[in-house]
């Protein structure tokens, strides 16, 4: 039935998610490396206040030089007393309930021997889990990070979104119950490693953009009369200074690549004169974070 819908071209047919057992096999020449992809459920969006409740990740192999991911070396799903309540609008997204997590604590030794052998980790909102995962496992802190949200392909594949439940019904054809971790996480593999963009994995796209350099950028003391270019034209943001985060006061831009280009836009279209910016230098070590490890100050002129 499901067939002869498709075949009429007037419908589409979504499969519920079943997660493979690998997505393919080493070989001898293979560069192996690990990736662990990782969701979390919390009590809340403020890391500072909130609590992990779920955990949930999946450990492959993949090779380093081709993106091809390959088989699975774990999954882990687990549960984590928060100390309080579940706020109901918690239970209303996850489905889980005070009765699930009362008692329950995370493996830690079984996480953190999971955390050191990881090459790469991968979330697909990386500023959100990355800062509580980093709270409660500070092993995370020296990993490298990927964002597939923030740094997959998917404006260049001009699938409208980049919301993980849009994009496994539109790259991949699947449903499943979302907002459990171990499910979102599986979900988020199973699209880097079977969607194909300019020849190879979405996930070899993803993993040579977490190699890259990226950089912040600072314009501090731009005229008022250019926020309107700096915002509206070349989308940066504002910061008044009073975050510890974030102290400086300036319009900033991050995940800047071409940094060339970006200060001789600055140069001529906002100072038109000599002018002092700070620079931030960001690898997947601190990408997603607020830690700013190589900060300087910069000297930038109009030619």
């Amino acid at each position: 039935m499901a067939n002869q819908l498709e075949a009429s071209g007037d419908y589409r047919v979504l499969r519920r998610f079943k997660a493979p057992s690998a997505y393919g096999t080493p070989s001898p020449n293979s560069k192996l490396r690990k990736l662990l992809v990782i969701d979390t459920e919390t009590t809340g969006l403020d890391k500072k206040k909130d609590k992990i409740i779920e955990i949930g990740y999946v450990v492959v192999h993949f090779d380093a030089e081709t993106g091809a991911v390959l088989d699975v070396v774990r999954r882990f799903s687990g549960f984590e007393d928060p100390g309080f309540p579940l706020p109901e609008n918690i239970t209303q997204i996850t489905g889980i309930t005070d009765q699930d997590v009362a008692g329950q604590k995370f493996d830690d030794e079984q996480i953190n021997a999971d955390i050191a052998e990881a090459d790469l980790v991968t979330a697909h909102n990386a500023s959100f889990d990355r800062g509580f995962l980093e709270l409660r496992f500070e092993a995370f802190k020296l990993k490298w990070w990927a964002c597939s949200q923030k740094e997959g392909p998917w404006k260049e594949m001009l699938t409208g979104s980049a919301k993980l439940e849009f994009l496994a019904s539109t790259l991949s054809g699947i449903f499943y119950d979302a907002h459990r971790a171990l499910t979102d996480a599986e979900v988020l593999l199973h699209i880097l490693a079977s969607t194909q963009y300019q020849g190879a994995s979405v996930f070899k796209f993803l993993m040579d953009k977490a190699r890259q350099k990226t950089y912040r950028v600072w314009a501090e003391g731009a005229p008022y009369d250019k926020k309107d270019v700096l915002k509206v034209e070349n989308a940066y943001k504002w910061s008044d200074g009073t975050d510890p985060d974030s102290p400086i006061k300036a319009w900033y831009k991050d995940g800047i690549v071409d940094l060339q280009v970006e200060l001789d836009m600055l140069a001529t279209k906002i100072y038109g004169r000599p002018q002092t910016i700070t620079l931030d230098e960001l690898t997947g070590r601190d990408r997603f974070t607020e830690r700013q490890t190589r900060r300087q100050s910069i000297l930038i002129e109009p030619q």
